[in-house]
């Protein structure tokens, strides 16, 4: 191997890392722009999988590292078999941008142009973003999309959604490059047209908020242990802490996260028999989430007590957290795949969660990933309600990227969002997209705030992909080369 391909590869695998920047916490926006023009360029001159592949080991080995954290605090497994297998795990994912640049290497003698070669590349690269998103029930993470928010990119995400908001930044990272390559000004009007047109977006955007059904809510962060949480001996222990803490009476609606009651929702009316009766004379609602039972095996469920109404399984199962793929083969290797929630299926209920005139679409952990699903759901809701359990990813950058993730829903269609966690970050985001309260990490605490819901109907959430479909059809067909101008 020449010193000259190896200075590409090690340049492949720092552009893919400097990728994560653009993501949260970082929120290095320009990064991405930097990020997927090196990778443009190192596709260009380098054409195959392999550059491709290198670029997504730097990429998803650097931003989904918190995996490991998973496994080595609640699995059991050493660092170095954590090390290894998150490796693994990273370079399963980094097959996809290997294939985004193997189709410009199969396609790029019929886009001849810098332009078009950029437009090409564009299309190969959200193509394989939103192919992720799906295969093997799919990984919706680390989409660039997920960067524009407090961005000029910010507008698209109401009009086109992630995707096609990833496509528009490649395509003004493919802009930034032409000019580079073709050493011309002329190539910059693409990404300065991209920038003012999101801005314009931005600025005429105003969700449909119906303030006359304002609604006081209070989520509940507990901070219960991972290694506690599923023992016996702690029920009494958890149950109490959540009664005498997280159920303040001068709120409407009160949220309590993800599996906060370890237990099946047949347990709940016995454990604590009082409960319902109480919310419903206080006329209040609870959500919160337990176990429930179906065909003999457990769900994760959402259930209401109170006033409410409602109940949701959810259907989007993460892999060896909650279910265990070739369990005949994995079961017992190392307790990782052991783990007490990792026995899970996909449950039949499907309801909104109601309280009076608030209609929340609920999502329950990576559920929210999957903008898809979230557009389903909304479209008859005026809230849309996320909770999760975080802690098993620590104090690492998951957490922050998940909550980033739910900023995006709520912005592209424009509904405020509810997000209730075991240790963080639970959060108020407004229909903008916008934080209005959030709790730091590892704090047990009540967080209360009014929530005005809204019933904005945005492009995205009546066209969804087709915008996105019909712009990557336009780029291509405007800067295909003509086929009878090709050498035969």
């Amino acid at each position: 191997m020449g010193r000259n391909i190896r200075v590409k590869y090690l340049l492949a695998l720092g552009a893919g890392i400097l990728g994560t920047l653009a993501f949260s916490p970082f929120n290095l926006w320009w990064a991405s722009l930097i990020s997927l023009a090196l990778w443009m360029w190192l596709t260009i001159k380098n054409p195959g999988f392999l550059i491709g592949w290198i670029y997504g080991l730097g990429f998803f080995g650097s931003g989904v590292s918190w995996v490991s954290v998973s496994m080595t605090e609640h699995g059991g497994a050493s660092i170095p078999l954590a090390f290894a297998m998150t490796s693994i795990f990273a370079s399963v994912l980094a097959i996809f941008p290997g294939l985004a640049s193997l189709g410009y290497a199969s396609w790029s003698k019929r886009w001849s142009t810098a332009l078009g070669q950029a437009c090409l590349l564009t299309a190969c690269w959200v193509t394989m973003e939103a192919f992720r998103s799906w295969f093997l029930t799919g990984f919706p993470w680390l989409l660039f999309g997920y960067t524009a928010l407090d961005t000029p990119f910010e507008g698209y995400l109401s009009w086109v959604g992630v995707f096609g908001t990833s496509a528009l930044i490649a395509l003004a990272s493919g802009g930034l490059l032409t000019c580079v390559i073709q050493r011309q000004a002329t190539p910059l009007l693409v990404p300065i047209v991209i920038l003012l047109a999101g801005s314009a977006l931005d600025a005429q955007f105003e969700p449909s908020d119906d303030s006359k059904k304002a609604t006081k809510i209070a989520l509940w962060q507990p901070v219960i242990r991972q290694s506690e949480k599923w023992k016996p001996e702690f029920r009494s222990q958890i149950v109490n802490r959540h009664v005498t803490r997280g159920l303040p009476n001068d709120v409407a609606i009160i949220i309590w996260p993800e599996t906060a009651l370890p237990m099946t929702e047949s347990q709940v009316n016995l454990t604590l028999p009082d409960l319902d009766l109480l919310l419903q004379s206080n006329e209040q609602t609870l959500i919160t989430g337990v176990l429930g039972q179906t065909q003999g095996r457990y769900t994760n469920r959402l259930i209401t007590l109170g006033i409410g109404r409602g109940s949701y399984d959810k259907t989007r199962l993460v892999p060896f957290g909650e279910y265990v793929p070739l369990e005949s083969l994995l079961r017992g290797l190392i307790a990782f795949f052991d783990l007490p929630m990792s026995a899970i299926i996909a449950g039949p209920e499907r309801d909104l969660l109601t309280h009076g005139s608030l209609r929340f679409a609920p999502l329950i952990c990576y559920e929210i990933a999957y903008t898809g699903q979230t557009r389903e759901l909304a479209a008859d809701a005026n809230v849309i309600l996320t909770v999760s359990n975080d802690t098993w990813f620590g104090d690492s950058l998951g957490p922050d990227q998940h909550l980033q993730i739910a900023q995006i829903r709520a912005r592209e269609l424009g509904k405020p969002v509810v997000r209730a966690t075991n240790d963080g970050l639970t959060a108020f985001i407004n229909a903008r997209g916008q934080i209005e309260k959030v709790l730091p990490r590892f704090e047990p605490a009540l967080l209360t705030h009014t929530v005005i819901p809204a019933h904005t109907v945005t492009p995205y959430s009546q066209a969804g992909e087709a915008p996105l479909i019909i712009l990557l059809i336009l780029i291509l067909t405007l800067t295909r080369r003509n086929e009878a101008s090709m050498p035969k």
